[in-house]
């Protein structure tokens, strides 16, 4: 029993995060469509940053490019919608648990979904960071060398997609065998 009141309590801590989480995601949405029909508040900001003495100088003359922040803006939502996918998925986990289900078809569903969402963040993590690199490139005024932008998969999100699938697979046989079991019995 007291088993159980551990997942209780870690279903309404996860619960408490999906919907704080949500409430976020909301929030960013909010900004990212006021920001679509008026983007003054950006407009009206500007900043010069120099590193070393004259090695690397970044100027954004006075009228930045508000697409950036947008962008920035719009990745934050992106993560806050896919980590809100996985925090539902530990959701249903956790409620299983608490009921004292582990071995059920919704348990192997929620874990293949984690690492599909783990998948989708493994390839979708570099893309911001590929977009701001080359909005910045063009700001940069390097002495000596160049500037090369290029894009890759975060590979411990890669590599943690693919054990959790492959974790998904050998909990979808255990079902199976807890199914028949049941039904020999």
């Amino acid at each position: 029993m007291k088993r159980t009141n551990g997942y209780r309590i870690l279903f309404y801590l996860v619960n408490t995060l999906f919907w704080f989480n949500i409430f976020v995601a909301g929030f960013t949405a909010c900004v990212i469509i006021y920001f679509h029909y008026d983007d003054s508040i950006l407009q009206n900001t500007s900043f010069n940053v120099s590193l070393g003495k004259g090695l690397v100088d970044v100027n954004m003359h006075e009228y930045p490019d508000t697409k950036l922040i947008q962008l920035l803006i719009v990745a934050s939502f992106i993560s806050c919608i896919l980590s809100s996918a996985m925090l539902w998925n530990f959701k249903v986990l956790f409620k299983n648990a608490a009921k004292g289900s582990i071995f059920v078809s919704s348990n192997t569903k929620a874990i293949f979904a984690m690492g599909i969402i783990f998948l989708i963040g493994s390839f979708a993590a570099g893309v911001p960071k590929f977009f701001i690199a080359a909005k910045l490139a063009s700001l940069l005024n390097v002495k000596h060398g160049t500037i090369t932008i290029s894009y890759s998969i975060d590979g411990i999100l890669f590599i943690a997609a693919v054990f959790i699938l492959l974790l998904g697979a050998f909990f979808k046989k255990a079902v199976a065998i807890a199914q028949e079991n049941e039904l020999t019995i």
